[in-house]
């Protein structure tokens, strides 16, 4: 079906054209506040390649893996999903696909668009459409066992996803977030099996980085263990360590800092649009006790971001009061202000 689609670009088309069309719908252009529609347009583009098995490296815009997760937000009604699936045939019919690829898509369309709203999806016609719209229930339902704490479940299923790397460090992800013991294991477990698994990106960061987010020594370890880099950057231009400061105030969030810094992490790397360094991050954050890890592992004191800001700085324009007494004391301390 991708190659009927004209490819990843096809499918990139398609979205291109179809958001066109949202941004000057009365009905649908409401559930986009924001000044632009390019992230809808981009995480449709990547849902379409992901869904029909295009180039992984083309799907990172993907945040989700749960459809109905992805849309839940949004308080979807009828009549608007009757619009989008009105703008959708516009857009279908205008384009250059094949008159039996357009009525292929927009059964499919019709059937999904019920169930992510909230009803029970129909058939989908067209034999791979079919075929691909049952993994896409299953993982669903995979999320939704995550969420509902059915591990049974999860250990049974989640394996089923593991021949898209991509797709598959997002569900161990998920299942890493979700501090259980059982489910953390069995993701050491996906990464002893396949120690390729730290080079694959979901939504832009490696499995490095989300351990390192979610405070997880256990994976943290041994993705360093079977040679992930330790300055692994993600589409942002972030490492793990950025990851840590930037994640769930934990009580082993230290101990993240001090496995990665001894594993070579480069304490004030500065990346992204904003060139803020893990300790910029750690005080806007107020996560005091990473702070201090990461102070301890020799970060600067007085590193500016692409702003001109300090790390102080960024505590006290974001009122995180117990990190500027402590940025205060060190500085003072060694006569650096």
């Amino acid at each position: 079906m991708i190659d009927s689609m004209g490819g990843e670009a096809g499918c990139r088309s398609l979205a291109t054209a179809f958001y066109a069309r949202v941004a000057g719908d009365p009905e649908l252009r409401p559930l986009f506040p924001g000044k632009s529609i390019r992230c809808a347009t981009e995480e449709f583009s990547a849902f379409l390649i992901q869904f029909l098995g295009g180039d992984e490296q083309q799907t990172q815009y993907r945040w989700w893996l749960s459809l109905k997760e992805s849309h839940a937000r949004f308080k979807i009604t009828e009549s608007q999903r009757l619009a989008w699936l009105n703008q959708m045939d516009l857009t279908l019919r205008q384009s250059d696909l094949e008159p039996a690829t357009q009525d292929a898509l927009l059964q499919f369309f019709a059937s999904s668009s019920t169930y992510v709203v909230g009803g029970q999806s129909g058939t989908v016609n067209e034999p791979e459409l079919a075929e691909r719209w049952d993994v896409a229930l299953a993982m669903d339902n995979l999320v939704e066992s995550i969420v509902e704490e059915r591990d049974a479940e999860v250990l049974q299923g989640y394996l089923h996803f593991a021949d898209r790397p991509s797709v598959f460090v997002g569900v161990l992800t998920r299942m890493m977030q979700s501090g259980r013991p059982a489910l953390i294991h069995e993701v050491m477990q996906a990464i002893a099996r396949d120690r390729e698994l730290g080079r694959h990106l979901h939504a832009g960061k490696t499995l490095l980085h989300y351990a390192a987010a979610a405070a997880c020594p256990e994976v943290v370890a041994q993705l360093l263990d079977v040679g992930v880099h330790a300055n692994v950057l993600d589409t942002g231009n972030h490492t793990p360590l950025y990851a840590a400061a930037n994640g769930r105030v934990a009580k082993s969030g230290p101990e993240i800092v001090r496995l990665l810094v001894h594993a070579g992490a480069d304490v004030d790397h500065c990346g992204g649009v904003t060139r803020a360094t893990p300790l910029h991050m750690a005080a806007r954050r107020g996560n005091v006790e990473i702070a201090k890890a990461l102070i301890d592992a020799g970060a600067s004191l007085l590193s500016r971001d692409g702003k001109g800001c300090t790390p102080l700085d960024r505590a006290i324009r974001c009122r995180k009061y117990a990190a500027v007494q402590i940025l205060q004391v060190l500085i003072k301390a060694r006569g650096l202000g």
